[in-house]
């Protein structure tokens, strides 16, 4: 039976309505009915099974009311037919035709059906979830939800079918309780949900069943959005000629270095250069000098906004990044009031970050038209891009899809919402990255992506790529640098440790990416 399973996920991202809509006519096309396809889901959750447990493994499949539940018949037919002993617990039935073929089948086999509650007087090795699938919209209640959270509290290893039971298919949210899986089999398509807000704490290791119908379904509709993978680096950031010069690759200008936060612009300039600006300024308050010049290949001046020589170097840069230790004194608020009235003058690439983004905000908030061109980077934290958009942070984290999107068609630039599956939205649509450690939790994190984003935007021309190809390069750079310099802890790393990896993969080579 044709499953097609594999560790190797797709770049495509769908939404659990596409897949509903399409996988039927699909696998008509590719001469499949929906039993067939159903049994493909269920073999393909069995293969999978099979790579993890002993055949003296006790298996409990958990059945809900909709077709989900019907794959996990199918699987626990298969199982028992190979000498496993699986018990089999449902609360409700599906409706559909087949998945009463496959509840037929099931006991015809010999098995069982018991009421779901009775699992949970039983000691199973191993947990299939099968109880809800993508379509959930509302919140999990009553018996399923008791049995969810009996499930992660006996700490057992589960195998979610397409999706964990009580995971939002499209936003990745927890509908009040959701299945910690061990293993998670989807099926047909990958679903742009298993790949942001909550949901890597909860599909464990993510495999891809396209259950034979995967090039049918690629023709009956577009991808909702683009899963980052780490090989487009290779193809992104090729060397350089041997006959070059710093002049080919950009000046890039960074803003920012109040009094007591010179560090967040020290990390922003020094990662510019480690990703290969030709050359990197720094703008500073005056008196912050010293401490950013510790790095001696950074040309830093202490200015104010109307200083006579202020004018120039923004004048000979080809990126400008502006935030990192900006500050919201009157110091601060001068260059951002300068840095808006030349962005509308003379609009150059920017990545706009940290307090910018606050003080941008404020200007939203106040009722201003947008004060910048078009074309620029955003790069906010949920914190930021709910003042951007004047509503609460859970209301960020509730559809993270939804706020990005909304944040590129305010600002009319490339937003990158940063957080477990950073977002990268632009005019060419929306694309995420799981890369990344829970090590990146640390302050300074931010300020050295914002300088990966400036270096690579200032070498862009020399690497034929457009703003949105170089802000999603960056976002990999970042996350995979951090994954690197992490070396699998989750605490203690700092963000000067991810700024010594980056030249690792702005120079990408197949054995490294």
């Amino acid at each position: 039976m044709q499953t097609s399973l594999t560790r190797s996920i797709p770049q495509q991202l769908y939404l659990p309505e596409q897949v509903a809509e399409f996988e039927g006519e699909a696998a008509a096309r590719a001469g499949l009915d929906l039993w067939q396809l159903m049994q493909h889901a269920g073999a393909a959750a069995w293969e999978c099974l099979q790579q993890q447990i002993t055949v003296d493994a006790e298996i409990a499949v958990l059945c809900g009311p909709g077709n989900n539940g019907g794959d996990g018949y199918v699987l626990a037919q298969l199982a028992i037919a190979e000498g496993y002993t699986v018990r089999v617990f449902a609360i409700g039935e599906p409706k559909s035709a087949e998945g009463q073929r496959a509840i037929q089948g099931w006991l015809e086999a010999g098995g069982e059906i018991e009421p779901l509650a009775d699992w949970l007087e039983q000691d199973p090795d191993y947990i299939v979830d099968a109880l809800l699938g993508t379509g959930l919209n509302s919140e999990v209640s009553g018996d399923i939800r008791e049995c969810i959270e009996a499930v992660n509290d006996s700490a057992l290893p589960v195998l979610a079918i397409d999706i964990p039971s009580g995971l939002n298919a499209n936003t990745g949210v927890v509908m009040g309780v959701a299945v910690v899986a061990s293993h998670t089999v989807t099926m047909v398509a990958v679903k742009r949900g298993l790949t942001t807000a909550m949901a890597a704490d909860y599909i464990g290791q993510l495999w891809f069943a396209d259950l034979g119908i995967q090039r049918e379904f690629r023709l009956l509709t577009e991808p909702a959005a683009w899963w980052l993978q780490k090989s487009q680096l290779v193809h992104d950031l090729s060397p350089r000629k041997k006959v070059c010069q710093k002049g080919n690759f950009g000046h890039v200008v960074v803003i920012g270095g109040s009094a007591g936060m010179a560090g967040a612009v020290r990390l922003a300039a020094t990662a510019a250069l480690r990703t290969g600006a030709g050359k990197v300024t720094v703008i500073c308050e005056p008196g912050q000098e010293v401490l950013i010049g510790i790095q001696p290949e950074l040309m830093v001046r202490g200015l104010h906004a109307d200083a006579a020589e202020a004018d120039e170097l923004v004048e000979r840069a080809s990126v400008i990044a502006i935030g990192p230790g900006l500050g919201q004194s009157h110091w601060g608020r001068q260059w951002w009031q300068r840095f808006c009235q030349r962005s509308q003058e003379k609009p150059m690439p920017a990545v706009i970050d940290a307090d910018a983004l606050n003080l941008l905000a404020m200007n939203l908030r106040d009722g201003d038209d947008l004060p910048l061109s078009e074309g620029n980077v955003f790069t906010p934290h949920p914190g930021e891009a709910a003042r951007l958009l004047q509503c609460q942070i859970v209301d960020i984290e509730q559809n993270r899809w939804l706020a990005s999107d909304t944040l590129q068609e305010l600002l009319i630039g490339t937003v990158v919402l940063k957080g477990a599956g950073s977002l990268i939205s632009g005019t060419s649509g929306t694309a995420v990255c799981t890369h990344g450690t829970p090590a990146m939790a640390i302050a300074g994190m931010g300020d050295v992506l914002t300088g990966i984003i400036a270096g690579l935007l200032a070498q862009a021309p020399a690497l034929g790529l457009n703003i949105d190809s170089a802000a999603k390069a960056a976002v990999l750079v970042h996350s995979l640098a951090a994954e690197y310099a992490a070396r699998g802890h989750s605490r203690g790393m700092l963000a000067t440790d991810v700024i010594a990896e980056i030249p690792r993969f702005v120079n990408p080579r197949n054995d490294v990416v």
